[in-house]
Order: structure tokens, then sequence, then C-alpha cells
């Protein structure tokens, strides 16, 4: 066959991929190890995108075992570095500075591919094939699959599956519970198993068991979420999931009070004139680290604020109107010379 040539259409938005990789590291490696590599590197070009061992599952359609049997791969073969805590639960990755064989491994390495900022799960077992084929063999639990995914109104991916069988197994939701949490997220708008699994996770912190329990939680979470969204001006839709995280986060992981929050989105607005989620995430963080827990802390906090910064002296600007010297002029002469111009 002949030859032919690659072109691009355009380099917009690129991911570059070292050619230490491709020439050393891809050849030898199961090409759904490759996946998971490439997709770390887009992650990190992307940091709206989740990174989580569920959420790369999700993304590329593989089982959590097959993710971490990549991640590990990876990690014999010095590409990356997993890292973990005292109940091994994979807190962060750092990609490492490659290198071809045979030369002395490097100390450098980049910055973490991002840490999840969501609430720490749990930690969970993944799921073989044949415990996964078990769980559907049981009427209770196979009817629950089927109602989920009726709502979700798609056949459920394995990592999907694996996510609903955490909560019903290893969390012990009760089937009408695991059913109205994916009822709730698909009513809110969301098909998104990481939403999912974030509410979820919400709820098991808290300590529901029950549909009344998560039913009245959401009903609160329902008022507090229009409130931040009205206090943003954006009384016409519903927030979409990068907002509810958002909201989540400041309501349920950090605590905060609602009239905290909505001080937040105020200045936001005052600042800005537009609505930022990210705004305000970085004033309650700020709040937060102050140990700021009422209005009354904000006052003291903006009473100290002012104290610490010094008074400005007030100067006149000069200005070339300033300067100008005026000058004495004599109007009457000044017409009688245009009179005679004139004639």
């Amino acid at each position: 066959m002949g030859e032919f040539i690659l072109k691009s259409a355009g380099d917009d938005e690129q991911t570059s991929v070292s050619n230490l990789f491709l020439d050393y590291y891809m050849p030898k490696a199961n090409g759904e190890y490759v996946k998971v590599y490439l997709y770390l590197l887009r992650v990190l070009k992307r940091p709206s995108l989740e990174l989580s061992v569920s959420g790369l599952a999700d993304a590329l359609d593989r089982t959590e075992s097959d993710i971490l049997r990549a991640l590990k791969y990876w990690e014999k073969q010095g590409v990356l570095r997993l890292e973990c805590d005292d109940t091994n639960t994979l807190q962060g990755i750092y990609l490492c500075t490659l290198r071809a064989p045979g030369e002395p491994p490097q100390t450098v390495q980049t910055a973490p591919a991002r840490k999840s900022a969501q609430a720490k799960e749990p930690a969970r077992k993944s799921y073989s094939a044949q415990e996964i084929e078990a769980f559907s063999d049981d009427e209770e639990c196979r009817q629950l699959l089927f109602v989920c995914s009726q709502y979700m109104g798609k056949t459920l991916s394995p990592s999907e599956i694996e996510t609903l069988l955490y909560f019903y197994d290893q969390l012990h939701f009760s089937t009408d519970l695991l059913e109205y949490l994916v009822e709730y997220c698909v009513c809110k708008g969301s098909r998104s198993i990481h939403y999912i699994r974030r509410v979820g996770l919400a709820w098991a912190e808290a300590h529901i068991t029950t549909v009344d329990e998560a039913k009245e939680r959401t009903n609160v979470y329902h008022k507090n979420t229009f409130a931040v969204m009205k206090a943003f001006g954006l009384n016409d839709r519903n927030p979409v999931d990068s907002e509810q995280a958002y909201i989540e986060k400041w309501l349920n992981t950090w605590g905060f009070p609602l009239d905290l929050v909505l001080e937040a989105c105020s200045r936001t607005m005052e600042q800005l004139h537009k609505a930022s989620f990210r705004y305000a995430d970085r004033i309650l963080q700020d709040w937060r680290e102050k140990k700021v827990h009422t209005l009354a802390d904000v006052q003291a906090l903006d009473q100290d604020h002012r104290k610490a910064v010094p008074k400005k002296k007030t100067r006149a600007r000069q200005t070339g109107f300033t300067n100008f010297q005026q000058r004495d002029y004599d109007f009457d002469e000044l017409e009688k010379q245009l009179l005679r111009s004139q004639s």
C-alpha cells in the first residue's frame, strides 16, 4: 500500500503526549491501560472533568477494577505515582517525568492531577463479573437495577451498576431509598451517576435511612437552593450539576448557615455585577479558614480589615487645567477689536 499524509483541521485545543511514552511505554501496554493514561492527560487540560476512580470508569465504560488495574500497572512502570491515605483510599495521582529505559530515575514530578473536591467517600470494594452476575440473580436486586435503568432511560453501564450495588450492598440503602435517590436526581434534571453518587453519599453522611427522611432533607435543600439562585438573580432556571455541587459543599460539607452563603452571594454580585459560584466559593473558603460561623463574625472580620488598611491621604490631582495660569482679559477691548475686524 502507498504512503499517506497525516493532516489536522486545526490545533485550537490539544493534549500533549510525550514522545517517550509513545516510543517506549505505549507499544507494550494493554490498550485499555493506554486509554486510562491518555484520559488522565486530558483531565490535566480540563479541570472541570471529574477525577475519581468511578468517574474514570464511567467515562471509559470500564469497571472500577479495570481502572485500578491500569493505574497500578502505570505505577509499576514509573509513569505515575498513586497517593493513598491510611485506609488505602486513593487521594491523588502524580504524573511523573518520563524517562527512556536505562536512564537514571528522576525525582522531578508534575503537579498532582487534581484531587476530587467532593466529600470523602467511605471505603468501597469493587465487584468482579461473577459477583455482579450473582447480584443479578437476586430477585430484589434485579428489580432494583431494572427500575433504576428505567428512571435513567438507558441500559446501565458496568460502573453505574457498581455504584448502585455499592449503596445497596455496602452502605445498606434499602431498595425503596435507592430507587427514590435515582428518581429524585432524575427529576432534578441529572441522570449522571456522579451526581447520584454525590447526593447518595450526602444522605449516608446524614444517616438517612428512610424515604421520608430523604424527602424532608430534599425539601430543605430545595428551599436553600432557590434562595441561593435568587441571590444570584438566577430565578428562571434550576442549577446545573456544577452549581449544585457548590451549593451542597457550602451548606452540607462545610456546614455554613444559609445566611452566610447568601451574604457571600451578595458580595459576589456587588463586586462582579454578575453571578459567579467560583468567586463566592473563594469568599466562603476564606471565611472557613478564618473560622467564620455567623454574620457577626463577618462584621468583626470586616472591621479588622478596615483597621489593618492604612488610610490614604487624599490629594487633589493636578491636571493641565488646574496648572493653567489664568490671565486677566479686558472684555470691552476684545469686543471693540472684534467689531473693527468685521467692518
